[in-house]
This record gives C-alpha cells, structure tokens and sequence, in this order.
C-alpha cells in the first residue's frame, strides 16, 4: 500500500512549527505524520488521542494551529516518569478557588503549579465541580511543566473564550480510487502460514479509500488478518488502522452493526507493543 503521510521537511513549514508555533501551514498527512512523531517522542500512546489540536488567535489579528494535552497526556507522563503529586494549599482568594500542586521525581526534582477557577456565584453542584476543576488544572499543569512541557492543558483550553479558539475539520490527503478486483484473486495463504496472535487481536492487511455522494466524506475499507472487512468515515480511525498496518501492530477492532455494514467503533494497541494506557471515552472526562 501506498505510503500517503508526507513528511514535515520545507524549512519553511519547519519554521512556522518550532518558531511560530503554527501548525496551520502543514497539509493534513503532514500533521498526522507530526502528531505521531511528538507522541513517540514523549512515548505517549497515540490510540488514546492524548492531544487534540485547536485553533486560537495568534495575537495578531489572525489565529494559529496549536496542539493541546488531554487527561491522557497527563497521566501517561505520570506514569512514564514515576511523578508523585501532592496538593500542598487549597485557598480562597475573593472569589477565585486556588489550589497549589506540588510535583517531585525519583530523581529528586521538583515542581509546583496552581490552579485558578472563579466560584462567583456558583452554588451546589456548580460550585463543587469548579473547585474540581481548580484542583485537576493544578496536578495537570505541574505535570506537564515537570515533565518539560509547555503545552496547554484542556482544563485550560477550557477556559479560552470561544471567539478566541475554533477546531478546524480534520481532513486527509484526496483519497486514491479504490483498484478493481483481480476477476481472479489469489488463493489464500496456506494455513500453515496464519499468523498467531493474542485472543481477539489482529493485524490490518489493507486499507481502501473511496469518495461518497457527500464531498467532504470519505469512506475508509479495513481489511483485517481474520477475513473481515469493516468501514468508517472517521478520519480518525483511518489514520490509526494507517498506522497500525505500516508499523505491523497487532490491534483490537471494535465494530458495530449498521445499515451500512460493520464500522469501526474503537481501534486499541496491543497492551504488548506500546505501553498500556485506558481508552477514555468523552463522558469520562468530567470537566
């Protein structure tokens, strides 16, 4: 299969990424290729999506694409770098809930952020889960700052007004046509050849693009090792079944029945190739 992530080479486009910050300028498989290489540089698992990106204004009347760490950030450095948190202050300040977070490394460093949520006129409910998220925003910003990272936190892109930030559609490169089927396909391999693989693993043989009758959606055929073929339209899940097949990565595809066949409903690494790290769903995430 044809190799369709191009890599980030311009220096041009290397400028706008290290010294401007700007993502915007990268094509669609050139974002994917850096979003895959930062989460192999900090060994983050990138099956949990532990970084979104977001458009915000650059402070020039024009805006820039950033990449942002989620929860899953967060507590994968954690636990690659074994760093204990402690809460060290919790204070209210007129009306803005303060909560001190204080960070330290077997190797004896140490850090501390805080955490800033306004509690003005919240009460119950309302009240309890701003002084959560005071709390959830200092851990996660003395993480990543002990951890050597500057990136936003979603607690605090929370907090962005939305005049100020926008998602921008995730979209991949023009899909290729989809080759016609051999009138005489190959036998299959012989058994003796079947590869073994964990219970409920497989590995994924292709991948096929095709345009629908809508213009802005594309709908992606996995081929798995066991036979099936399943379909999505979630760029998403295209690049990780991409990336599994080019790096031979065993996964876990999870599907679900529709009037349009199986689609994919979750792709998951094996727990043996890339650390092990949960599948968070989007109600997981309280705040």
């Amino acid at each position: 299969m044809e190799n369709t992530l191009e890599p980030v080479i311009d220096a041009t486009l290397v400028e706008h990424v290290l010294l401007d910050g700007d993502l915007s300028k990268l094509s669609p498989a050139q974002r994917v290729t850096y979003y895959l290489k930062v989460c192999e540089t900090l060994r983050l698992n990138p099956y949990t999506r532990p970084m979104e990106y977001m458009r915000v204004a650059d402070g020039r009347g024009g805006t820039k694409l950033i990449l942002y760490a989620k929860r899953d950030a967060a507590e994968q450095l954690r636990k690659l770098h074994e760093v204990s948190l402690t809460i060290t202050a919790r204070e209210l300040v007129e009306d803005i809930y303060i909560v001190t977070a204080r960070a330290a490394m077997p190797t004896g460093r140490t850090d501390e952020s805080i955490g800033a949520k306004s509690i003005a006129g919240l009460k119950g409910e309302a009240r309890a889960n701003a002084m959560l998220t005071a709390e959830t925003k200092s851990k996660r910003r003395v993480t990543l700052s002990i951890c050597g990272l500057g990136l936003l936190d979603e607690t605090e892109v929370a907090d962005i007004p939305a005049s100020a930030k926008s998602i921008p559609p995730t979209q991949l490169p023009p899909p290729s046509p989809r080759p016609k089927p051999d009138p005489d396909p190959p036998p299959p391999p012989p058994a003796a050849e079947a590869e073994e693989l964990p219970a409920g693993f497989v590995r994924i043989v292709d991948i096929h693009e095709a345009p629908t009758r809508n213009a802005g959606v594309t709908r992606f055929s996995v081929i798995l090792s066991s036979g099936e073929e399943v379909t999505t339209v979630n760029p998403w899940y295209a690049t990780l079944a991409k990336n599994a097949h080019e790096t031979k990565t065993p996964v876990i595809v999870r599907t679900k029945k529709t009037k349009y066949g199986d689609q994919i409903e979750a792709i998951e690494s094996d727990p043996t190739v890339d650390p092990p790290a949960p599948m968070l769903a989007a109600d997981e995430i309280p705040f």
